[in-house]
């Protein structure tokens, strides 16, 4: 049995095992009783919006905000040295409701800090200003605050409106991710609170700090914080939340590589929180997720040399039998036939179809939640033909720029 046989059973093994584990977890947590803050109980609250650059969409964002039905707020506007229309725009939107500050350019880590030493609520919503919110996901997301354990209630992230290739697949892999993060807060393990809309106790930033200014996932090392000292965050699926999505893959490769760095310079950082102290995020969550990041590396760089050296002795096989290069119907017709019959000729295949049924089902539920299920079918043929090559592809990319010590910057376009 060749190696890389090996690896994609193994990767199928762990990926229905660790499946069927948070299925179970979210049954068992759905049926649980909790409290929530009612409506006289919310609290105020605070919404701080660092900008830098974003004339086009700062606007937008702001009319969400303001259109939300919860009860008492206030918006916090940080400027972070913009070279655009940003201010200007922001300014028109002052009242006794938002504020608006200006200060040189530190990034995003900086400009959070900036807003926390202003807020006066006593829940803060960190959000991007290219995001848009519905109106009821503020009010949802805060009631989870009823237990003192949550430090943190994250959203459902969600891509708007996608149109390209790319976008589709960014969008599947957001519908899967919010079914896994309501499973990780089933088992109290998020590790990761997405930076575009999440709600956060003042109370945690007084105790144990402020954002760390010089990383380039801010927002995932702050949630490990939480998690390391003993705290937990919650997920809320009904509240909907829309980002914009890298359109061109230079974009998002250069997203991607600084999510990835960023997770693997925290992961390291708050290593210690691998082992069983830290219950199922230490014991099996974590683990799972790392070892599902070297399985993807193996298979790509596996499959990219075996790719190079097979196509070399095919071009060599077709010279010596002075096959007509001419017919591209017929490269193509062969090539076809040749990958079908090798596709559903092995019983991996059986798998395969079995974990992406799976996966089907997860990001149905994920679209019923949101009231999005036009154009899913679609969405789901693009994100199994191109997702698993795209994440091998971008995790490689990653180690490459962290073993040569490349520097990786919250801003590179």
């Amino acid at each position: 049995m060749e190696i890389i046989t090996v690896i994609i059973y193994l990767s199928i093994y762990l990926g229905l095992f660790a499946t069927t584990f948070y299925i179970l977890s979210f049954v068992s947590y759905s049926k649980k009783k909790r409290e929530f803050y009612t409506d006289k109980e919310l609290p105020f609250v605070s919404v701080i919006i660092p900008a830098y650059n974003e004339e086009e969409t700062i606007a937008k964002t702001l009319k969400s905000v303001l259109k939300s039905d919860y009860p008492d707020f206030e918006v916090i506007i940080i400027d972070d040295g913009s070279s655009d229309n940003t201010l200007k725009i922001a300014r028109k939107f002052e009242n006794e409701k938002v504020r608006v500050f200006h200060k040189e350019n530190g990034g995003k880590g900086s400009a959070l800090n900036f807003g926390l030493k202003l807020v006066r609520g006593k829940i803060v919503f960190t959000m991007d200003a290219d995001t848009t919110v519905a109106k009821e996901s503020m009010k949802n997301m805060v009631r989870f605050f009823k237990d003192d354990e949550i430090m943190c209630v994250s959203p459902a992230i969600i891509i708007d409106k996608p149109r390209n290739i790319l976008q589709r697949v960014q969008y599947m892999e957001y519908l899967l991710s919010l079914f896994l993060r309501k499973a990780f807060a089933s088992l109290k393990s998020i590790y990761i609170t997405p930076g575009a809309f999440s709600a956060y106790r003042k109370s945690f930033f007084d105790k144990f700090g402020l954002y760390d200014v010089g990383n380039p996932t801010e927002d995932l090392e702050m949630a490990l914080r939480i998690q390391y000292n003993g705290y937990y965050t919650e997920n809320c699926p009904e509240a909907p939340v829309y980002t914009i999505a890298p359109s061109t893959f230079k974009e998002l490769m250069i997203q991607r590589r600084r999510w990835y760095f960023g997770l693997l310079k925290n992961l390291w950082t708050y290593r210690k929180i691998v082992g069983k102290k830290y219950g199922d995020l230490g014991s099996f969550v974590i683990p799972t997720a790392l070892v599902s990041i070297i399985l993807s590396v193996m298979v790509v760089v596996y499959m990219f040399f075996k790719t190079i050296f097979e196509v070399k002795d095919n071009l060599i096989f077709y010279q010596s039998v002075n096959f007509d290069f001419s017919s591209i119907f017929n490269i193509n017709l062969y090539f076809i036939e040749r990958v079908l019959f090798l596709f559903f000729s092995k019983p991996v295949v059986l798998f395969i179809i079995l974990f992406m049924t799976v996966l089907g089902f997860y990001m149905r539920y994920a679209s019923r939640k949101i009231g999005r299920l036009s154009g899913l079918l679609v969405n789901l043929i693009l994100f199994y033909m191109f997702f698993a090559i795209l994440f091998g592809l971008w995790w490689v990319i990653t180690i490459f720029y962290t073993i040569f010590s490349k520097t990786v910057k919250w801003r590179e376009l």
